[in-house]
């Protein structure tokens, strides 16, 4: 073969290599297969989205047979500002949202920390942690109701044999809304778990040694090094629960049902209220709204603190 030929056939060998482009013309097939998709789902989502919007700003009350659908303004949204059962519904809200996040987050990171060392039967508890958090919410709140039940929870059980009082975790209102923190701190736990095992076990192990190396101790190594390096997987973390606790519902419709009173009774609960028992829909739309306007309050006051926090560390 002569020197002449070979980059010839090396460079055919590069062109079947290569991706081949694909004109304009050939995608509209690809296009017109993906676009029922595509479009189905944007209905699906955005839809709900807009229309429920549009409901926020009228009168739609479906116990009246009269006068149907009345484009009020921003009337529905002014009635929530001197709603005061609405005012406690945001305040439940946020101290469950705080208080099961927090409460997930560090038993979350001590549990990633063990699993992260070499203990027996790891893999074993990696699995069973999962089982809470495989349950359905509803189903989770009928678990609750047993075991916070009064008379005959296992809870109290264990309380009376150690010679403690029963506690009414269900019927005192300033205990209820702690009985739901832990119920749901129980079944979100291994999510936070297992997403900061995998952060922690994403770290390089470099830095730890050469730590070591330097004479750092163990709680030196988590303060300056772990939890800093952490931080991106810990933000992510931590608002995934956070959007997802705020529109906690299921677990509050079969375990107290709001009660007693209005002790536990959130804002995706007021809005089930009014919309669907009550029938106002036009006022039940603006509920839910404002919860969307807490939830982007909450997350941006939550990245501005970090932010300043993280600018304030490293100036």
């Amino acid at each position: 073969m002569r020197s002449g030929d070979e980059p010839a056939a090396l460079s055919g060998t590069r062109r079947q290599g290569m991706p081949k482009r694909v004109s304009a013309r050939d995608r509209v097939p690809s296009f017109a297969f993906l676009m029922p998709t595509v479009l189905l789902i944007l209905a699906l989502s955005l839809f709900p989205l807009l229309f429920s919007l549009g409901l926020s700003f009228t009168s739609w009350d479906l116990s009246r047979f009269e006068g149907g659908v009345r484009f009020v303004g921003l009337r529905n949204f002014a009635t929530l500002v001197s709603d005061g059962r609405f005012w406690n519904t945001a305040r439940v809200t946020l101290i469950f949202v705080v208080g099961s996040v927090g409460l997930q987050y560090a038993l979350g990171l001590g549990l990633a920390l063990l699993l992260n060392e070499e203990i027996r039967f790891r893999r074993f508890f990696r699995v069973v942690f999962l089982i809470p958090m495989m349950l359905t919410p509803a189903a989770v709140g009928y678990v609750g109701r047993m075991l916070f039940n009064e008379s005959m929870g296992p809870i109290n059980d264990i309380i009376r044999h150690v010679g403690g009082p029963a506690i009414p975790w269900l019927s005192n209102p300033r205990v209820a809304l702690l009985s739901l923190i832990l119920l749901d701190t129980w079944e979100w736990v291994p999510f936070m778990t297992i997403v900061l095992l995998a952060g922690l076990q994403s770290l390089p192990p470099e830095v730890f040694e050469s730590a070591r190396v330097d004479g750092a101790n163990d709680w030196n190594i988590f303060r300056r090094i772990t939890f800093p390096m952490l931080a991106p997987v810990s933000v992510t973390v931590i608002l995934i629960r956070a959007l997802e606790a705020f529109k906690l519902f299921d677990i509050v419709m079969v375990m107290t049902g709001g009660g007693p009173g209005t002790a536990t009774e959130t804002v995706t609960m007021y809005a089930y209220i009014v919309g669907m028992k009550n029938g106002n829909l036009g006022y039940a739309s603006a509920i839910a709204y404002s919860l969307l306007i807490m939830v982007v309050i909450f997350s941006s006051v939550f990245l501005n603190s970090l932010r300043s926090r993280v600018a304030a560390a490293e100036g």
